[in-house]
């Protein structure tokens, strides 16, 4: 097998994937790097190339993708952009971007904006995901969370997760929609973790860098205090100074509150991860066309049989 050089054309595609936002997008491809996340995410994806050092790989007996390509370890670091790097990368298609108006009735979405730092929205993504937030909304003044090291940094987050991107009108038209409260960090805020504290039908918690362009969050939103992880600790915060959120950045304020919202005021609200997928939204049509539900067991035969052949279709 032919082992590519850094002048070959396929290795400066793979390099403009990872370098250029408008050319991933034109592809509708994205680069994953890492042999654990390629190996997690080829549990339920195929990908359209791998790259690694050595076609002797003993990962790449359990993964499915159509072309495989070898080069230099040299090469495999400039595509991670890693200094220490002899990995699996791979290539997929990116996952699918839903329209607003298929984002229906969420009770907790995550709504993200001035989130600048890859490994910050990376972490944001990632910790949505593992609290079972059901999907995000992108404001326009965000990262690429397509780029390889928000991949990375998020561990495949968007493959899990539905998003969409719009306007702040758009979210609040959003929001309305839905019965979501808009809600944002601030210091006088209403204070979460009271017993007197009612939470709302649904909660939108738009988070955004602390050190960004100076804003005032929209009028309607519900402000709300960060609360104290340290609340009841026989020793108080670890410094021993009085709890200051604002101290905290956006990814560690933004998972205490998604913890706390998640797991105290909506701990019946649950996420399926095989929703965000392409195949998911195939799978979603089938469910309204069969008016499906998990107590009708003849719904669920004729959407079984409606998908034979579908690799894809969860039989258990």
């Amino acid at each position: 097998m032919k082992i590519l050089r850094l002048g070959d054309k396929y290795i400066q595609h793979v390099l403009k994937l990872v370098s250029h936002r408008d050319y991933r997008f034109s592809k509708e491809t994205c680069v994953v790097t890492g042999t654990k996340l390629v190996r997690d995410l080829g549990k339920r994806y195929r990908f359209k190339e791998i790259i690694c050092s050595r076609p002797s790989h003993p990962d790449l007996a359990t993964l499915n993708f159509d072309e495989l390509h070898v080069t230099e370890p040299r090469i495999l670091r400039k595509i991670a952009e890693l200094e220490e790097f002899d990995g699996l990368i791979g290539t997929l298609t990116l996952p699918a971007r839903r329209s607003i108006k298929e984002i229906t009735h969420p009770r907790l979405l995550l709504c993200l904006d001035y989130i600048e730092d890859l490994g910050l929205m990376g972490t944001l993504l990632r910790t949505a995901v593992s609290f079972q937030w059901q999907a995000v909304f992108f404001l326009p003044n965000c990262a690429d969370p397509f780029s390889s090291r928000c991949i990375r940094a998020s561990q495949g987050a968007l493959f899990n997760i539905p998003h969409c991107k719009g306007n702040m009108e758009d979210l609040q038209k959003l929001c309305r929609r839905g019965q979501l409260t808009l809600s944002v960090p601030h210091p006088a805020g209403v204070d979460v973790s009271s017993d007197a504290y009612e939470p709302p039908k649904g909660q939108a918690l738009l988070l955004r860098e602390e050190y960004t362009t100076p804003w005032a969050p929209p009028r309607e939103a519900l402000k709300i205090k960060v609360p104290d992880p340290w609340r009841g600790h026989p020793k108080g915060t670890p410094d021993g100074e009085e709890f200051d959120f604002r101290a905290l950045d956006v990814a560690v304020q933004g998972g205490i509150l998604m913890h706390h919202i998640k797991h105290t005021h909506f701990a019946e609200v649950s996420r399926t991860p095989f929703l965000a997928s392409r195949q998911g939204r195939v799978f979603w049509a089938i469910f309204l066309t069969f008016g499906l539900c998990a107590a009708d067991d003849r719904a669920w035969t004729s959407a079984k049989s409606a998908c034979s052949g579908c690799l894809w279709f969860p039989v258990n």
